[in-house]
């Protein structure tokens, strides 16, 4: 698994990363991390978890992951981990390893896979998950507002009757149980800690579809 510390990218051996969470209640990982802020502070709240941040652009990770990496009484998180990788390409380290999976205002390939109930992106998430892991999505519907981005332009509006109709047979082909979906209040999207999610509220919290599932089966690529 290519991991970043800082300005450093190293390789983990799958003996070295189950060492790591074997002292830890259960294992979270942030899909599509970003700057990988909510990951740090998600770690910093749940000191018995081991929370691994994926993302596919190492940049974007460079400061969290330096921080995480220190000292504990410097800000280093010893229960935090960024790696490098799409969730289409999620490392064999990470398969049937989470108990619960967080995709926090998605954006680029990986919103459009889950809007879109695309297969590979599912597949993708099933893959992390051990049985019974809990899956939680918000999804930002802001780029849909006038006028729309050339490149969402061809994406179905996400509302919660979409979600029931139209993703949750595709979910559930990927052993993925939709169990709620609805639009966010106002206080809880300005409550999510990311530093996307602060730059769609600097006017007034974006409307939010959130889903909440349950993976039931582990389910791996062959």
């Amino acid at each position: 698994m290519n991991i970043v510390r800082g300005k450093q990218q190293t390789e983990l051996d799958p003996a070295a990363f189950a060492a790591m969470i074997a002292p830890y209640g259960g294992v979270t990982i942030d899909v599509g991390a970003g700057d990988g802020r909510w990951a740090y502070r998600y770690a910093t709240a749940h000191p018995d978890r081991f929370v691994v941040a994926i993302d596919p652009v190492a940049n974007n990770l460079r400061e969290l992951s330096g921080k995480a990496a220190r000292k504990p009484g410097r800000g280093g998180m010893p229960n935090l981990l960024y790696a490098i990788a799409s969730i289409e390409h999620a490392p064999a380290e990470l398969h049937r390893v989470a108990t619960e999976i967080f995709v926090t205002l998605p954006w680029g390939s990986l919103m459009r896979g889950i809007i879109l109930g695309d297969d590979a992106v599912l597949d993708g998430l099933a893959s992390l998950a051990r049985s019974s892991a809990a899956l939680h999505i918000v999804l930002n519907t802001r780029i849909f507002d006038d006028p729309v981005p050339l490149d969402v332009r061809d994406l179905p509006d996400v509302t919660p009757d979409y979600v029931r109709d139209s993703l949750a047979p595709a979910f559930a082909r990927h052993n993925i149980a939709i169990t709620e979906t609805r639009f966010m209040d106002a206080d809880e999207v300005t409550a999510i800690e990311t530093t996307w999610a602060k730059k769609l509220s600097h006017r007034h919290p974006p409307r939010s579809v959130l889903i909440a599932a349950v993976i039931h089966e582990t389910h791996v690529r062959p």
